[in-house]
Parts: structure tokens; sequence; C-alpha cells
């Protein structure tokens, strides 16, 4: 009986462990197949994912003054979800010195 008592036991131990498991998966709804890129045409930064997944993405992209003033932050203003590049431009008398892309779960 004892027996029977430890196996059953250890089988809910492992059950539990295993839903556990299952409750903490890693979060779905953030965007896949994303890639981002200094514009061709110059000015700016593209951005893109191939799968929202329900979340949301947008260029980002760091321009730097040309009198030497410091950098400037700029990030597109509409969020993305449908596979369509995102853009972000760098304002005039400035240049792309990187840029990247933000994404959202929801």
């Amino acid at each position: 009986m004892k027996k029977l008592y430890a196996a059953l036991l250890a089988g809910t131990a492992m059950a539990f462990i295993g839903l556990q498991g299952v409750a903490t998966a890693a979060p779905t709804g953030w965007p896949t197949g994303c890639y981002n890129h200094k514009s061709p045409l110059g000015g700016g930064w593209l951005a893109v994912c191939s799968d929202s997944n329900g979340g949301h993405y947008r260029a980002t992209v760091i321009c730097e003054r040309w009198d030497g003033g410091g950098l400037i932050d700029i990030e597109s203003v509409a969020w993305k979800n449908d596979g369509t590049p995102s853009f972000a431009a760098c304002p005039p008398r400035t240049s792309v010195k990187s840029g990247g892309i933000v994404t959202r779960s929801h």
C-alpha cells in the first residue's frame, strides 16, 4: 500500500510540474521575421516584419546634426502590423548615424 501511495504522490507531482511548464510558456504576439536597415534612398531607416503575430513594429533612427549639436532620436509615429515597411526619417541638415526596430506584443 505504501508503494502505491508513493507512486501516486510522485505521479501527481510530475503532473503538477508539467502543467506549470505549460502555464509559463513564452508569450505569443511578438512580431517575427523582422529586419531593418538604412534606407537606400538615404535620410532614414526602414523596418519591416513578415509576421506580426498580433504584435506591432516601427522603425527608429538616430540622426547626427551637421553642426555638431548632438544626436536626435526619432521613431516612426505609426505602428505597423501588416508586413508593410515602417520608415523613420531624419530631419534636414542631419544624417543617419544608426537605427533599429521597436516591437511590442499588442
